[in-house]
């Protein structure tokens, strides 16, 4: 068999399954969507599958979708209420070994400091497998519940966005590698010459440093990224490790990954070092004919009250003047909200000559596509061969169902051809990338 790139597979979970409705199907095992023993033996369940990461999403205002929730539609979904990520992600170290470990947080609702030492804490409690999801927060509500009377638009997210990614790094490098000594005989703990003060100024922010904690085992946890518009795409292949990307298309998809590496490139990066990861979300069936009827009912199980609010959301617009079954209207892009997805939901509609009531149950469902394990497995070979991905976000319609058929049978037709490692490469989540490690920018060698 010819050589074949391997694909990089991150998962998303989510306890009470990735559709705002998930929850309401008969056989889901959920008790609560705070229930952690489930979210256990589901990341014990892909850790089997070798799969590369774990990466949770996370929003800090109650709702779902980018814009505010009425009470009414928020009590017809398992949205209201979730766990903080990073001491969920702490408590999933301690139960797994190998499976890396994303986590959300905002850059424009958190301070840096905060953040450095969280995820620098993850990697060390869990021996190298931390991973940031760096966002800008666009929820209308956020901000309030920082203290911040009005969002910031789009650019100035991003501007401290950057400023944010500076310092966070910028700590992680307080400390060289053999600072520690830990010499009892000569009483000398660590030393002082190379422990180094960070002392940034920025337009938005400022922080002195140093961090009061030893380098992460990564020197930088796993830096992720998604954003498609032009300042999103450009921030992200200037700071990310791993990006997330959203097309319907693959020929879309093949010029959003050249369009990144070549930002790359011209941030001085090797373009190789950074992944570009898809998503792809999928109910997955034993056959064809078990798909199909897992998103049937699935989608039957859709709120018109809800799905259309949370519709309106990534949209950006009222739509009640709208009728329900009729086409898809004009929607202009937005210019504070959550560009990537309004993108990639209005180019599904357009392609596939959607109405209105299904592009909300699209939309309700994130997208979800029945297919069998060798159809997704020839997506991925397509997709991969075609240049157009390094790997894929998988995100599973269900609670838990799909995952396990996915470690059983696309798992082993993936590792049949050639296209997904057998077993983990190496002690942390960069090693299993095939990522440097970064070097200290404030260290004496620098």
């Amino acid at each position: 068999m010819a050589f074949r790139k391997e694909a990089i597979l991150f998962w998303m979970p989510q306890s009470c399954g990735f559709s705002p409705f998930a929850w309401r199907e008969d056989d889901a095992p959920v008790a609560s969507e705070l229930d952690l023993g489930l979210l256990v033996r589901m990341m014990q369940t892909a850790e089997r599958g070798k799969i590369h990461g774990a990466f949770f999403a996370d929003g800090v205002a109650v709702g779902f979708g980018p814009a505010a929730a009425s009470a009414e539609a928020l009590s017809r979904t398992a949205k209201g209420s979730r766990f903080e990520p990073l001491t969920l992600l702490s408590a999933l170290s301690a139960s797994t070994r190998h499976i890396g470990l994303l986590g959300t947080l905002s850059t424009t609702v958190y301070e840096p400091y905060n953040v450095a030492r969280m995820f620098g804490s993850l990697d060390h409690i869990s021996g190298g497998r931390a991973g940031w999801n760096v966002v800008t927060t666009a929820h209308p509500k956020a901000s309030l519940n920082f203290g911040v009377e009005e969002l910031m638009n789009h650019a100035e997210r991003y501007e401290r966005g950057q400023e944010f990614v500076e310092i966070v790094t910028g700590l992680w490098d307080s400390w060289e590698d053999d600072a520690f000594l830990r010499d009892a005989e000569a009483g000398l703990y660590f030393d002082p010459a190379k422990l180094h003060a960070l002392n940034y100024r920025g337009k938005h922010l400022s922080c002195a440093g140093p961090l009061n904690m030893a380098r992460p085992p990564q020197g930088y946890p796993l830096i992720a990224q998604a954003g498609a518009s032009k300042t999103g795409s450009d921030f992200a292949a200037r700071n990310a490790d791993v990006i997330y990307s959203m097309h319907a298309d693959m020929e879309q998809a093949r010029d959003f990954l050249g369009d990144i590496k070549e930002r790359a490139a011209a941030h001085g990066r090797d373009p190789d070092h950074v992944k570009v990861l898809p998503g792809l979300t999928v109910l997955v069936g034993r056959s064809q004919a078990h798909a199909d009827e897992k998103l049937a009912r699935l989608r039957e199980l859709v709120d018109p009250i809800a799905g259309m609010e949370q519709l309106e959301g990534y949209m950006g617009v009222d739509l009640s003047a709208y009728p329900l079954d009729g086409p898809v209207p004009d929607i202009p892009e937005t210019a504070n909200g959550a560009r990537t997805i309004q993108r990639y939901y209005l180019d599904r509609a357009k392609r596939d000559n959607l109405t209105l009531r299904q592009l909300m149950q699209l939309l309700s469902c994130q997208g979800v596509t029945p297919m069998t394990a060798t159809g997704i497995a020839d997506r991925i070979q397509e997709w991969m061969e075609a240049g157009a991905a390094d790997g894929f976000n998988i995100t599973f319609g269900d609670v838990d169902q799909s995952l396990n058929i996915f470690v059983e049978d696309v798992v082993p037709e993936l590792q049949r051809r050639g296209l997904f490692q057998t077993e983990y490469r190496g002690r942390t989540l960069r090693e299993n990338l095939g990522l440097p490690r970064p070097r200290n920018r404030l260290g004496v060698a620098a």
